[in-house]
């Protein structure tokens, strides 16, 4: 995208514990993080940035799910995001950039974390293999909604039942999807593949397939993901809303333009919209 602002970081892991990081410049706490250099890949800029920020030399883990937003300029920014293991330490030295470092269980690190999006990140990789998430139809478009950070989402559903095996293609990036269960608890595990795999599995889900532009909107220190819905389904506006546990979903007062939850109702879920 012309005028992206592209980043890289981690999610560094060690003991149980997360890292977090405290820039003096914005008096905030973040997930270790900066800006591509000229020529750098994101994953070389990943590890660097956590290097030079912390003091830590890292190894890559799975890669996490991309945040984009727009930054304090105006300008539309994309941050990948690995888990990172501890592999050589090195005595963390205050600067300009970050003066404090804290290692904080999951829970304790949402609390503590600045921004909604490092909120969701962290809350997302801890609660992985569980999908908690509460459903709604869309009252009436939000404002600000065109201005919000975007993905155009095409899923279809290789095998569908108890267990259903979904490819996700959003925006360039690939994925395939394996769920199981109903409701606001379902269990949950995504796994990037290469665009060939994908491409090659695709057919297979012909007859069976949803698409979507999805937004992101930033409430009460959650993100609201409305999908305005194409094809066979136009017309169509859902919400979705993850939450690390059943009793934070239980808890959350949805803005006035949700409608109906619809978390229950099984007409709503992707794989019966499909087609």
């Amino acid at each position: 995208m012309s005028g992206e602002v592209q980043a890289a970081g981690g999610l560094v892991v060690d003991d149980g514990r997360v890292l977090l990081v405290h820039r003096p410049r914005y008096d905030d706490w973040s997930l270790p993080k900066g800006k591509l250099d000229p020529g750098e890949s994101f994953e070389e800029a990943a590890l660097r940035e956590v290097e030079e920020e912390t003091g830590l030399r890292c190894t890559l883990g799975e890669e996490l799910e991309p945040v984009r937003y727009t930054d304090d300029r105006g300008r539309p920014k994309v941050v990948r995001y690995w888990a990172m293991r501890v592999a050589e330490r090195a005595p963390f030295q205050p600067n300009e950039e970050v003066d404090e470092l804290v290692w904080l269980p999951p829970a304790e690190a949402v609390q503590r974390l600045t921004y909604p999006h490092d909120r969701e990140l962290v809350a997302a990789w801890a609660a992985r293999g569980t999908e908690v998430e509460r459903k709604f139809r869309v009252a009436r478009l939000p404002d600000g909604l065109d201005a919000a950070p975007r993905r155009r989402i095409a899923q279809g559903y290789l095998a569908t039942g108890d267990v259903e095996v979904r490819l996700r293609r959003a925006d360039d990036r690939t994925f395939l999807t394996i769920k199981a269960g109903a409701g606001l608890v379902r269990a949950e595990e995504e796994m990037p593949i290469d665009p060939d795999r994908f491409a090659r599995l695709w057919p297979l889900t012909a007859g069976r397939r949803v698409e979507k532009v999805r937004h992101l909107i930033d409430h009460d220190g959650r993100t609201i993901e409305v999908d305005v819905f194409g094809g066979s389904n136009e017309g169509l506006v859902l919400a979705e809303v993850e939450f690390p546990r059943a009793e934070d979903a239980a808890r959350w007062r949805a803005p006035d333009w949700l409608g109906e939850d619809v978390t229950a109702d099984p007409a709503y879920r992707n794989r019966n919209l499909a087609s």
